[in-house]
């Protein structure tokens, strides 16, 4: 039975881990070769936060800085400053696993909200101390409205199709 539970966790860390992968490569492929104006979600953010909430289990912190130093890298982003935030926000998450699963979802929505806007915050102070280059404000807020609003499809697609209660 143990093993069961432990091949399960393995299972479904992989299965985190080659999502993330995936949406690396998509945010890679060369889909428009001219700038946008407008700022789409990050759905790897909004997807380690939702599983760090439902499923503490798969999304183990060393997992989340590797793959999050991953995209910093290929993106082009500082190096290990959007993954030393993101192991920071997701496990102010899983402290409150246990909390927001007897609360209700708006609960839960409200708290990965809060948590998606000190992230913004958080890069854009750190960035601003070290005088790295910035997207503009405009494009970080629309960013992180859109995760905000996306938030609710990545939990239902995750409960839906990869069991993630």
């Amino acid at each position: 039975m143990a093993d069961a539970a432990l091949s399960n966790k393995v299972v479904m860390r992989c299965v985190f881990a080659v999502l993330c992968l995936i949406l690396i490569f998509v945010h890679l492929l060369p889909l428009e070769t001219t700038p946008r104006r407008w700022a789409g979600p990050e759905f790897m953010v909004v997807l380690a936060l939702a599983w760090s909430v439902r499923q503490p289990d798969y999304t183990p912190p060393l997992l989340i800085a590797v793959l999050f130093l991953l995209a910093d890298f290929l993106l082009l982003r500082p190096p290990g400053l959007g993954a030393a935030i993101m192991v920071l926000a997701c496990e102010i998450q899983r402290s409150r696993s246990l909390r927001l699963r007897d609360a209700t979802f708006a609960t839960e929505w409200l708290t990965a909200a809060v948590i998606m806007v000190a992230i913004t915050l958080g890069y854009r102070l750190i960035g601003t101390i070290f005088l790295l280059p910035l997207p503009s404000l405009g494009l970080m807020l629309m960013q992180t409205i859109m995760n905000i609003a996306i938030y609710p499809g990545v939990v239902l697609l995750s409960h839906l199709l990869f069991g993630v209660r």
